[in-house]
Parts: C-alpha cells; structure tokens; sequence
C-alpha cells in the first residue's frame, strides 16, 4: 500500500472518531518513514482529539522542521497553543501561516476565537470578515463573527449572521453549540436549550453543546440565571476583571456600610446593604452544586452530569441539611446546656463544609494535581475531624475548627485569582 493510502485510511479513521485506529495506522507509517511531514501532522492531530495537547505540539514542531514552508503546520500548532490557552503564541503562529497562505478562511477563523477569548471583540469581528472575504460560507468565519457581533451588542447584525450559518450548515453542531451560546448570553436560556439539543443530536458527545445545555436548564432557576449572567458580564469586562470586580465590590461595600453605619437614621440601610452582600457571595459559593441537585431530577438534565456534577450536588446538599438538623436542636436546648456548643460548631462547620464539597473532582484522589481539589480534600477531611472531635473532646474542636475556618477564608479569597 502507497503512502498516500495508508494516511488516507488513518485520515478516515481519526474522521470516524476512531483515534486509536488512526494512531496505530499513522504509527505503523512513522516506523518506516520517521521523517514524513504529512504523517507527523496528521499524527498531532490524532493526540489533539485524545486531549494530549502539548505532546501534539511537539509533534507539529518536528513536522514544521522538517518543512517549514507549510502553513497548515503553523496553524496546527497554534491550535495546540489555542487549546493550551497560551493565546499569544497561537496568535504568532497564525500570522506566520497567514503570511504563508493567505487564502485560507480557517486560518482568520481561528484567529478570531483567540481574540475573542482574548476580549478583543473588534479584532476578532476584523478576522472574521477578512475570512469571510476569501469565502463568505465558511463555517467557523460566521461563528466567530456572529458571537463577536453578540459581545459588541449588536444584536440584530449577530442574529443575521447566525442565520447565514444555520442556512450555509443547518446540520453543523458546532454553529448550533455556538448560536446556543449566544442565545444563552442573552439570557434567552429556552431558545438556547433548543440550539443546544440540535447540537447533541447530530453530535452526541459534543462537549461544548453538552456544557451548554447544562448551563441552559439551571438557568430556569432564577438566581442561576442572574448569577449567569453576571458572570457573562464578568468575563466580557477581561482576564483580570474576574478578581479586581469582586474585591472591588466588597470594598465598596465595607465603605458604604461603614458610612451609613455611623449615623443611626441610616444604619438600617448599612445593615441591608450588607446583607444583601452577604447572599450574594454565598449564593455564588453554592448555587451551581445545587442547581445541579435540581437536574437530577430533571428529564434532561439527569443524562448531562458527569460524576463530580452527581456527587457534588448530592454532598453539598447533604451538607447543608446536615447543617440545619444539628442546628435546631442547639435552638431547643438553649446556649445553658452542657452540649450546645458542640451542637453550634458542628452545624457551622457543616454549612461552611459546603463550599470545598463543591470544589472535589470524583473519584475521590489526592493524586489529582488541581490546586482547588487538594485544597478542599484538605478542609473537608479537618471539617470531619472538628466534627467527630466536638463530641469526643470539645477543647481539641475548637483549635481544628479554628485551622479549618482559617483554611476557609484563605481558600475562598485565593481561589478567586485562580
């Protein structure tokens, strides 16, 4: 068999969703030619889809070693660099395969997904209808253009192009995953679902589409969807607005609270105020665990959690009860009986126990390198020691639960610029 056959055949593979197949073939191939460009590349693109980015990148280097007058291996390793979300990279790529090849659209496509995660919305509408110059069907060009259009709050103009999409592919998940999330930015979280289910239909191990439709059915509970849409917000404002808004307002807040503290005909509002904030940053602490306890008893929304989503919802929830059953015993009794502090702390580290539930990945393993999953195996696990030690030794509670409360609020304010 020729060389050009057996890539095809890995080619058709990869295409078919078969990866594995497709590596054995494109392996088989490296054996007797190491160094063939064409199979190196197409042998990245096989660790691309299995997830294996930064080997897939080494891949595309030798590839580009070997012949660096191909544009395409330019754009495949800023792909790699994209996935990596080390954005600067993948866009100096880009314009070196540009440069090369300015005649294919996938290349100011991909160009304009950076700049929009980068929150440039203007360059990324720029990209994309110079793409849409060279071919005013190309499919990835109108979805950028359309959720760039969508950032830029032009709506009707964003609309317009999601239809030219829909019209050129009505069959392409990636546009209904794309025009879903549009929708769902606009906080029209029905005609998300729909787009959203489209998607899965024609794709149902579309990932992008699955999140969404997630992120649609919790917006049916009201504090979902304003915290959803605050996070939007959030997100179009830039990188570092994601931790300079939040201890902006809780500044604001401290100034205004102290202000209106100071004077007794407006200490009332100082106190609502503050109360309000308070809801609101514990609403943002657990209000996707349990939107996700919702979905479990929803038609759709069942089949979407992965295990961490099920587990979480379930723990948190259980958490929180917990929490209330040993807290209205310690109401009955009075703060006169012997028991009732054990009873105070063990509902107060039940409730703040809620929070790092959230944040465990399952299966359950302190060999998971996330920085927020051995932080909360840490604190769950001195939450359940305050907890067993309260009605063992009451004196050795109170020092774990002063650890666990100041893990608390570290984590909580460190996470923040994760």
């Amino acid at each position: 068999m020729n060389t050009g056959m057996i890539l095809e055949r890995a080619r058709l593979l990869l295409e078919q969703g078969r990866t594995n197949d497709a590596i054995k073939e494109v392996k088989q191939f490296l054996h007797q030619e190491p160094e063939n460009d064409e199979a190196l590349s197409l042998y990245a693109r096989c660790l691309y889809d299995k997830n294996e980015i930064t080997e897939g990148i080494e891949i595309t280097r030798q590839a580009i070693r070997i012949n660096p007058e191909n544009s395409f291996y330019f754009y495949l390793l800023a792909f790699g660099y994209y996935k990596k979300d080390e954005n600067p990279a993948a866009l100096d790529n880009l314009s070196r395969a540009i440069s090369l090849n300015p005649y294919i659209p996938e290349y100011y496509g991909l160009s304009a997904f950076v700049h929009l995660e980068e929150k440039d919305f203007e360059l990324a509408l720029a990209k994309a209808d110079e793409g849409l110059a060279v071919d005013p069907e190309n499919i990835t060009c109108l979805n950028a253009r359309s959720t760039a259009l969508n950032k830029l709050k032009r709506t009707d103009d964003a609309i317009e192009t999601m239809q030219d999409a829909l019209a050129q592919d009505p069959d392409n998940e990636f546009t209904h995953a794309t025009v879903g999330w549009n929708f769902l930015e606009k906080g029209k979280h029905k005609d998300a679902a729909k787009h959203f289910r489209e998607a899965l239909r024609i794709n149902p191990d579309h990932r992008n589409a699955r999140a969404g439709l997630k992120e649609a059915l919790k917006s049916k509970i009201p504090p979902y969807k304003w915290l959803l849409q605050y996070s939007f917000w959030v997100n179009n404002q830039g990188k570092k607005a994601r931790w300079i808004i939040p201890i902006g307002l809780y500044i604001v807040v401290r100034i205004l609270s102290g202000l209106l503290g100071s004077n007794e005909s407006t200490s009332l509002v100082g106190g609502i105020i503050v109360a309000l904030y308070l809801v609101f940053v514990v609403t943002s602490w657990i209000i996707n665990p349990l939107a996700n306890f919702f979905l479990l008893f929803h038609r759709d929304g069942k089949y979407a959690l992965d295990l961490t989503e099920k587990w979480t919802a379930l723990t948190v929830v259980s958490s929180l009860v917990l929490g209330c059953i040993f807290f209205v015993p310690a109401l009955t009794i009075g703060p006169n009986d012997g028991v009732y502090p054990a009873l105070v702390i063990v509902a107060v580290i039940f409730w703040l126990m809620a929070l790092p539930l959230g944040d465990i990945q399952y299966p359950l393993s302190f060999k998971n390198t996330r920085t927020a999953n051995k932080a909360a195996l840490i604190l769950v696990s001195t939450g359940l020691l305050t907890i067993l030690l309260a009605f063992i030794y009451f004196p050795a509670a109170i020092i774990t639960g002063a650890i666990f409360a100041i893990g608390f609020v570290l984590n909580n304010w460190l996470g923040v610029f994760r």
